[in-house]
């Protein structure tokens, strides 16, 4: 027998979800064909077959989460070669009795040999947790769905009646969310931070763009946080244990919205990199985060964050942190505003503000001062030979 595991793609994974099997029991697999999806917190992957063979038995149906390395297929060579599966039956049944102990229906405790799906399918995953999450008795709903399935419109419909607001939908969190929820609730607990803001004035900026006609504002903003960071290190940076941690290279990740939600690709070794390069590696991440083609190396490695909403005519903001990074950079929109010169003169210049958030557990606010007023220089004073 060939025993398919939940892989582990990177060191901090602990649980994995097969969202989709691509391949259904009795279908033979050869060695790279795509077995499953797996959905991960920060992306959903198709994972190839590590060997040829049938597929003969699904252990671990979609949507329920396991941890890695746990046997969710077996697979042989040929389609009639012995196959023992009371070893993984019983764990399967165990882990029913744990997940339903008030659905104590003898029917299913016969040695069927139904498929899995069907013995466990009194109810689907998601609408189990969504039963306990309105409060619904499961053993009060009567399942519309294959097999008497209960599902979550099932669960809603029953579930109506106690709320005394009507409720429009229930979106559950992608992968992509669920990250982002954590990870946003992690920084902000654990971490104190504050946040600098200071005013640029962008018309050198805009007068250089002119001058690179294939980038954009925030290709020039990942380009000149690249160099400054750079210059000061302490930002780009991690606290690790008792001991701050500066990096080398400066890996700028890059807030990018797609129809999935909001994820943060990285630009790696900016400080290298001419603003045109950086441009194309920024457009191929975006591509890939709108067909969720993402890879985990495509997170990996981040050191400091630019989170630009300009464009969408935010002025100002206040981020949260990208943990375990230190510092994130937000940028808002060009407006034009009346300003007054150093010989007393009122002149209209298009500004925009800058919100610099950082860790204040090793950094103060004299440090993030030095980094903001340096970043505010070198957008104000910037040349066409600063991006190259």
């Amino acid at each position: 027998m060939i025993e398919v595991k939940m892989p582990r793609l990177g060191v901090t994974m602990q649980n994995g979800t097969v969202s989709t099997w691509l391949v259904e029991e009795g279908d033979e697999v050869n060695k790279g064909d795509y077995l499953f999806e797996l959905e991960t917190e920060k992306s959903t992957l198709e994972i190839e077959a590590q060997a040829s063979g049938v597929l003969r038995k699904i252990i671990v149906p979609e949507d329920q989460e396991v941890p890695v390395n746990t046997v969710i297929a077996i697979m042989t060579e040929t389609a009639t070669d012995d196959l023992d599966l009371s070893i993984y039956e019983n764990a399967v049944d165990t882990n029913e009795a744990k997940e339903q102990p008030n659905n104590k229906n003898p029917e299913t405790n016969s040695t069927s040999t139904q498929p899995n799906t069907i013995r466990r399918g009194s109810i689907s995953p998601r609408a189990r947790k969504l039963a306990k999450e309105l409060g619904v008795a499961i053993e009060s709903i009567t399942g519309t769905g294959k097999d008497g399935l209960i599902t979550e419109d099932d669960v809603r419909n029953a579930g109506g009646s106690n709320h005394a607001i009507p409720i429009k939908e229930k979106i559950a969190l992608n992968h992509v969310k669920k990250a982002m929820s954590e990870n946003m609730s992690k920084s902000w607990t654990t971490t104190p931070q504050f946040t600098q803001m200071v005013s640029v004035n962008m018309k050198n900026v805009l007068r250089v763009k002119k001058e690179w006609s294939d980038v954009s504002l925030n290709d020039i903003f990942v380009k000149v946080v690249g160099n400054i960071a750079k210059e000061n290190s302490i930002v780009n940076s991690k606290l690790e244990g008792q001991e701050i941690v500066i990096y080398d290279e400066v890996n700028v990740s890059v807030a990018v919205n797609s129809q999935y939600g909001l994820v943060v690709p990285v630009v790696k070794n900016t400080e290298t990199k001419s603003v045109s390069d950086i441009s194309k590696e920024i457009n191929q991440l975006a591509k890939k985060a709108e067909t969720n083609q993402l890879t985990l190396d495509d997170y990996a490695n981040g050191t400091i964050t630019v989170s630009n909403l300009g464009s969408l005519g935010i002025e100002m903001g206040t981020p949260i942190i990208n943990i375990p990074q230190s510092t994130i950079v937000f940028v808002g929109s060009i407006v034009k505003k009346p300003i007054v010169t150093d010989d007393d003169k009122i002149v209209v210049a298009p500004m925009m503000t800058l919100s610099i958030c950082y860790d204040h557990r090793f950094i103060d606010g004299v440090t993030g001062a030095k980094f903001t007023n340096d970043l505010k220089r070198a957008l104000e004073n910037l040349e066409s030979n600063d991006l190259m």
